[in-house]
């Protein structure tokens, strides 16, 4: 991994207020759309404190909106006070709540990668809590310090984020044991100590791999592949340096059986395979593109699960993804994107969250 310069000025610019910290939790880093149903919905949000709409992606219609919270799946995790409800988002009703059971003022921070467990946080003077919340049991884990964030939890493997002066380390927590590993988790060939400002998380279909986009100051940038069922990381640097504003383009989407991830910059003009087993990319193209914007990547993976929608928010690309190659599509403002289940249509969010439908331009 080449080491990724932090500048915590361009990172106000570019992270909510809420990132403060500089980690990259379900909340401050979460996408601000999800697929639902196998795809045949679309839910989408302003930020992670925002309603979530959901969209039927047959037709263009919202079905409904749900109250702000972590989606994981099909699930949306919402808190209020010391209540915690988890709805069906591809359904739209409550399935179950509980009641925290700590006489304190916790905040809601993200679920387990099944999104059974509620994890919720407390921060006083010199420690900091977590509970774990199912709809049938409850537990708390003590850590002393302050500089603790949640960032997943998979069975037994609660993963954190310790904030440190210069950076930030990955940390596992054995339930089973009720132990914080010594170590902290890390790429064989790499430091322990992460530098980067974290733009983005994508999540592999079964929930077993948490992928985070680190981007630099140069202009580097790399995914941080977090193995959340055998408590393992690894870096993958993506092609690219020198423009800051090219990298935080980046848009990330796992392939359907989550054996690939695919990285497209449209300010770099690059479309990257992450083969995720190999920790390594195993292919990488270029493309020509004239303009572009200087905002976070949106992408959606096509149902033929062949090519790719990107949008720089402004405007609009098709990526084939058997050659690399690439077609602009109509510039209009988006911010979210969404297949039709025919490959026919893409849906796209855009001013006062209208939904509209543009044609297809499959890159031949």
């Amino acid at each position: 991994m080449r080491r990724l310069a932090l500048l915590l000025v361009l990172c106000a610019l570019a992270l909510p207020a809420s990132s403060r910290a500089a980690a990259c939790s379900p909340l401050n880093c979460a996408p601000s759309q999800f697929a639902l149903a196998h795809g045949t919905m679309l839910a989408v949000r302003g930020d992670a404190y925002k309603p979530l709409r959901v969209i039927d992606l047959r037709s263009g219609r919202t079905l409904w909106r749900l109250p702000p919270g972590v989606v994981t799946g099909d699930v949306l995790v919402h808190a209020d006070g010391d209540l915690v409800t988890w709805f069906d988002a591809a359904r739209g009703p409550r399935i179950g709540d509980a009641i925290l059971q700590q006489h304190a003022r916790y905040s809601l921070v993200g679920t387990s990668q099944d999104a059974q467990t509620a994890v919720l946080a407390r921060t006083q003077h010199g420690s900091t809590t977590f509970a774990l919340v199912t709809r049938t049991d409850q537990r708390l884990v003590r850590l002393a310090g302050r500089e603790w964030q949640f960032d997943a939890l998979n069975g037994r493997y609660l993963y954190l984020i310790r904030t440190l002066e210069y950076g930030y380390q990955v940390r596992l927590y054995d339930l089973a044991t009720d132990t914080l590993r010594r170590q902290p988790l890390k790429d064989p060939h790499e430091s322990a100590l992460i530098q980067g400002i974290p733009f983005a998380r994508a999540s592999s279909p079964d929930g077993r791999y948490l992928f985070t986009l680190y981007v630099g100051s140069n202009g580097n940038a790399m995914v941080h592949e977090l193995d959340t069922a055998a408590g393992s990381a690894h870096c993958v640097d993506l092609p690219g340096d020198g423009d800051f504003n090219a990298a935080i383009t980046w848009a990330l989407v796992p392939d359907a059986n989550g054996g690939t991830l695919w990285a497209v910059s449209v300010g770099y003009g690059r479309v990257v395979a992450v083969d995720v087993a190999a920790h390594a990319v195993r292919s990488r193209y270029s493309f020509q593109r004239a303009t572009w914007t200087s905002n976070a990547g949106v992408a959606a993976l096509a149902p033929d699960g062949e090519h790719i929608a990107v949008t720089d928010a402004q405007h609009t690309w098709f990526v084939n993804l058997a050659d690399g190659r690439v077609r602009r599509g109509p510039s209009h403002v988006a911010i979210a994107l969404g297949f039709s289940p025919d490959d026919r249509r893409l849906w796209v969010v855009g001013e006062r969250s209208r939904v509209s439908a543009l044609p297809v331009r499959w890159a031949r």
